[in-house]
């Protein structure tokens, strides 16, 4: 697949992505809660600042600002970005979004975080260019 056939693949499945989930909003809580532990154990405990750096439509960061962290969320799909935006919305969570690619988070993110999240198998997607 090249470059443009797989940005075109994650930006139309930006609209659809909740139906591989039998409930999208059990799973988003569900994930957020596994994180929430694991992060929590490494000595991060809310509202230590997270960057979810391939957030997609937000599936893990929704859940874990939901759960009192401060997150941050970037993607390289604009559609996905929009989608993650419009559920924080809808569930009244200030998060901010943007488009980043992950190879270049240096480029758009100045400030610190106390944990950088890539969850899912985000990392392996990337095009090789």
């Amino acid at each position: 697949m090249n470059r443009d056939d797989h940005n075109a693949f994650y930006d139309e499945f930006a609209a659809h992505y909740h139906l591989i989930y039998e409930d999208w909003d059990a799973a988003i809580t569900r994930q957020g809660t596994v994180l929430y532990h694991l992060i929590r154990a490494e000595g991060f405990s809310p509202p230590a600042s997270i960057l979810d750096c391939t957030c997609g439509v937000g599936t893990q960061a929704l859940g874990l600002a939901a759960l009192g962290y401060q997150v941050s969320g970037s993607d390289q799909s604009a559609p996905a970005i929009n989608r993650a935006r419009a559920e924080a919305s809808w569930r009244k969570l200030e998060m901010p979004f943007q488009v980043c690619d992950v190879r270049a988070l240096a480029d758009s993110f100045s400030e610190p975080f106390d944990v950088v999240l890539s969850a899912d198998n985000s990392l392996p997607h990337l095009p090789r260019s």
